[in-house]
């Protein structure tokens, strides 16, 4: 049985003419005093969450996972999704959805090794403290997310919000 009625190069072209979105996923790590783990890019100015891009053929937890390992040397079961952004018309970034997850709590001294090659450092930053390390409109959205940690809930935005 076929998936469409148009040929595969008809197919193909109508395909093309559909909106693309990027996916990212970043882990909520929190330490014994509530403060949560911020890694600092070389590629962009500011400080993100720990995860990044979900590759092609990939879903956004395993993705996550992934980039904790890969960025951090840390390998952490995440727990459930917390938080979901969808960030519509960004300019050069144009449409993306942003998975929060939950990553539980570590040991603020637990060993992490930076990767070299995307990530210049970390920080573990109080909520209070967070629009000393990132925007105030992303700041508004780490609060909710840790929020939605501890209510149990599933938050969803957009840039629209």
């Amino acid at each position: 049985m076929r998936d469409s009625y148009l040929s595969d190069e008809d197919l193909k072209a109508f395909i093309a003419t559909l909106p693309t979105r990027r996916l990212a996923a970043g882990a909520l790590v929190r330490n014994e005093r509530g403060d949560l783990l911020l890694v600092k890019p070389n590629y962009k100015d500011g400080w993100i969450l720990p995860g990044g891009t979900v590759e092609a053929g990939e879903a956004p937890k395993p993705a996550c996972t992934r980039e904790l390992v890969e960025e951090l040397g840390l390998e952490l079961e995440l727990g459930r999704l917390v938080f979901i952004f969808h960030g519509l018309a960004l300019g050069m970034w144009g449409d993306s959805t942003y998975y929060m997850y939950d990553a539980g709590v570590i040991a603020s001294d637990t060993p992490i090794s930076l990767q070299a090659e995307e990530l210049l450092e970390y920080a573990w930053v109080d909520p209070v403290d967070f629009e000393d390390y990132v925007r105030p409109g992303f700041a508004s959205r780490l609060r909710q997310a840790v929020a939605a940690i501890d209510s149990g809930e599933l938050v969803e935005l957009s840039s629209e919000d």
